[in-house]
């Protein structure tokens, strides 16, 4: 920053993150120094060769990857920039309205005073929906419908049914084919039984 002096291990420093293929910004805003600050010192600066040099590069590099691709810093950076053009649009709104109240319907530049003026709200409504995705907020909130729960109770045709099923279910295991004939026999004359009834009232929402 100006006026703040600059010591021997910020030049190193600099150096070692330019290395690293930090940009000058970011280096700036890493040492807390200006941009031209940091243009001097790369230039004054260059990386000592060695191991030890090396290792501090990849150190950078491996900062550098963690601090970009941080949740929390892409979720700041991302409410920062989203803040700054929600302040942008709200300033070209209020001084395209200022220019229309001011605007004389009269004059030669009047018409393309107002194309200007659209094109200009058109870019503000845009980037307004980029800043603040209300469809996408809409979605995520959105409730998924429940599926409607029916209870339905059960009849003595049904139970006598389940139970002819238990007795077919036996007969098959045991190998009974006359059993087996019986209770088909029983299963098909209950469902025919329970279809000519008409139903019931018994089914709960």
């Amino acid at each position: 920053m100006p006026g703040k002096k600059v010591t021997p291990d910020q030049g190193a420093q600099a150096a070692i993150l330019r290395e690293a293929g930090w940009t000058i910004c970011a280096i700036a805003e890493r040492l807390e120094l200006s941009i031209s600050t940091v243009q001097r010192l790369l230039k004054r600066h260059k990386v000592v060769p060695g191991a030890s040099a090396n290792a501090l590069i990849q150190k950078a590099r491996e900062e550098m990857l963690n601090t970009a691709f941080s949740l929390d810093t892409v979720r700041q950076l991302a409410a920062s920039n989203a803040l700054d053009d929600l302040a942008l649009i709200q300033r070209i709104r209020t001084k395209l309205a200022e220019s229309l109240d001011a605007l004389d319907p009269a004059a030669p530049t009047a018409f393309r005073s107002l194309a200007a003026s659209a094109t200009a709200l058109k870019l503000t409504q845009d980037v307004g929906r980029r800043a603040l995705p209300l469809e996408k907020l809409a979605e995520s909130l959105e409730i998924e419908e429940l599926p409607e729960l029916q209870i339905r109770f059960m009849t003595e045709n049904d139970v006598a049914i389940m139970r002819a099923q238990q007795r077919l279910d036996e007969a098959e295991l045991a190998g009974d084919d006359e059993a087996i004939a019986d209770e088909l026999g029983t299963i098909a004359w209950l469902q025919e039984q329970d279809q000519l009834r008409p139903p019931e009232e018994g089914v709960l929402r």
